[in-house]
């Protein structure tokens, strides 16, 4: 029901987003997008493309609120050097989209990955300030943690300095790292999702699986559940004040596709940065023979950082999608029905 739909390449003049089934009355101003497009390079020290993000709500919103139309937002890329990738052109590059991209199209735009960029997520992060207004009105709220960055535990004390240091071994060593995130959604009702298709856990799954750089998604503890006996990994069910919930979290707040009160928890694996200096083998496709290929484009020696903030915003997305397919949240409009006649709005 709430549904967005994406636009745009990395190297492209701009990008964008339309979001349809908005409810009306939902104050929107550009402050709330700005916010979240303000969070897409949380640590610029890692990456050597870092855009102004400039954008327009160009529909959707009037005199500071939501219309229940779709709201389509466009955000210009002003930052980019497209030449670098010429003599690359017929080298796809090892572990990146290049080489499935011809197989399956043929004509592709080679320059900074296209739509298999990270870049072109951009505008599911704006997308995301929208879905997080929405989920704030039923107090749900989705925050996130890095757990791991190239192979090391990250703490909030350590992760300034960790950044630091991942960002000076991939200069000298012209490779790149991944990581892992953890990403909370709180507040749930109970509920939500369905037993076969459309289970929450999946929906989530399938969002969080389509970011780029994604290569895996685990909810709760499922990774210790294959070394654990039923009874240890099976969540004990307590009553406390009136409310029947689980005591602990192992099945990460779904159990039968449905959440259930605590909150819903997963990790996702993030690759390393497959576009690097150092040589890696390829095929030169102009020849049909075998090559080397070093990517002398603008590229993140850790993305993970990136990758938790898009993951926020697909989880808000699938979130908000869930509280009105439920009937929680009203998809048509925010304003009460007994005050949508009135005419004293501001004009």
């Amino acid at each position: 029901m709430f549904r967005v739909t994406t636009w745009g390449e990395s190297h492209g003049d701009s990008m964008g987003c339309v979001i349809d089934g908005c409810p009306a009355g939902l104050k929107m101003g550009p402050d709330i997008i700005r916010e979240e497009l303000d969070r897409d390079v949380p640590y610029p020290v890692l990456t050597r493309r870092v855009e102004e993000n400039r954008f327009q709500i160009l529909s959707g919103v009037f005199q500071g609120e939501t219309i229940g139309t779709p709201i389509s937002i466009i955000i210009r890329n002003s930052n980019v050097e497209s030449d670098k990738y010429l003599k690359i052109m017929s080298r796809p590059r090892p572990g990146h989209a290049d080489l499935a991209y011809r197989m399956k199209y043929g004509h592709v735009d080679w320059r900074g990955g296209s739509r298999a960029s990270g870049r072109t997520w951009a505008p599911i992060i704006a997308a995301g300030g929208v879905a997080r207004s929405l989920c704030s009105i039923r107090n749900v709220r989705v925050g996130s943690s890095i757990v791991e960055l190239g192979g090391r535990p990250i703490t909030d004390s350590n992760l300034r300095s960790e950044i630091e240091r991942l960002a000076e071994t991939s200069a000298k060593e012209e490779d790149a790292t991944g990581g892992i995130i953890e990403v909370r959604i709180e507040g749930l009702p109970p509920g939500l999702g369905a037993p076969a298709f459309n289970r929450f856990h999946a929906d989530l799954g399938h969002g969080i699986l389509s970011i780029p750089g994604i290569k895996s998604f685990e909810l709760g503890s499922s990774r210790e559940a294959a070394k654990m006996k039923a009874t240890e990994f099976n969540d004990p069910i307590r009553v406390k004040n009136g409310i029947v919930a689980p005591a602990s979290n192992r099945a990460g707040g779904v159990l039968g596709g449905i959440t259930c009160g605590p909150p819903v928890v997963f990790r996702a694996i993030v690759k390393p940065t497959p576009s690097v200096l150092s040589f890696q083998d390829t095929v030169d496709l102009t020849k049909m023979e075998n090559a080397t290929i070093s990517t002398e484009g603008r590229f993140d020696a850790n993305y993970t950082p990136r990758v938790l903030v898009v993951a926020e915003a697909v989880s808000a997305i699938v979130t908000v999608d869930h509280l009105m397919i439920s009937g929680i949240l009203d998809h048509d409009s925010l304003v009460p029905r007994q005050e949508r006649l009135r005419y004293d709005f501001k004009t």
